[in-house]
């Protein structure tokens, strides 16, 4: 019986033919050397009309219906039945069209964190270049606050004499000879510290003749601050000159 080799694929313990009959379950019942299989009508139907038709797992079942006469040997598992090319040709296609979508899958997220790490770079490079663009704007906005600072100086320190000056307070004398009483106010009219002025003072004689010279050091006057001094008082002459001879300022380059 050329089913029952069909048959034997899936399970080598079936025997050789011996007797069949038809059962009121329209059922064949296979008599076999070794025991009995019970074959449904269609498989044997199908099988006589198309041999090559019947699907494997249709075989299988009916491999799985043989009862051994011997109890004690117990039938082999049914080994897988082997596929036809086009079940392997479609497990093939399946395998690869999961494999390329888990290559799709892992491209859209290589390209996802691509993008994310070039948005997170530009977002890097833009703040990186805004903060240079403020230090540049802060340093420019420094050089030209100092040219201006540096400007002003030069201006003060060309006319410096016009920025600080000296004047006297009324004064005793006798017309004989001799001042007392004597003050010199130096003024500081600019924006900077002056460390020192040095302010000499003349007493001039009746004839036009210098009698002596005093020098006073005013120091450490302050911007827009003046400070007054008390003169030496001098046993001869009548009346006095006096000039700022030196002016000392660290802000302004005077030494």
């Amino acid at each position: 019986m050329p089913l029952l080799d069909e048959l034997r694929v899936y399970n080598h313990s079936i025997g050789s033919y011996n007797k069949s009959m038809l059962t009121d379950s329209f059922e064949y019942s296979v008599k076999l050397s070794n025991g009995l299989i019970r074959l449904p009508m269609e498989l044997v139907d199908d099988y006589e009309k198309v041999p090559g038709g019947i699907r494997p797992d249709r075989f299988k079942s009916a491999a799985l219906n043989f009862a051994s006469s011997n109890p004690a040997i117990l039938s082999p598992p049914v080994p897988d039945a082997p596929l036809p090319h086009e079940q392997i040709e479609e497990k093939n296609n399946n395998i690869l069209l999961k494999i390329i979508i888990a290559v799709v899958i892992v491209l859209i997220i290589l390209i996802a964190i691509f993008l994310i790490n070039q948005t997170q770079q530009r977002d890097i490079d833009n703040a990186a270049r805004l903060k240079q663009e403020k230090l540049d704007s802060a340093n420019t906005a420094r050089l030209n606050q100092e040219k201006v600072i540096e400007a002003a100086k030069t201006v003060v320190r060309n006319n410096i004499r016009s920025y600080v000056t000296a004047t006297s307070s009324t004064y005793n004398y006798r017309r004989i000879g001799g001042i007392s009483n004597l003050k010199i106010t130096v003024a500081n009219n600019s924006n900077y510290a002056l460390e020192n002025v040095l302010v000499r003072v003349a007493y001039i004689k009746q004839d036009g003749g210098i009698y002596k010279y005093e020098v006073m050091n005013f120091n450490n006057i302050s911007p827009h601050y003046t400070l007054t001094m008390d003169a030496p008082d001098s046993d001869r002459g009548t009346h006095i000159q006096y000039e700022i001879e030196k002016i000392s300022s660290n802000q302004l380059g005077l030494y």
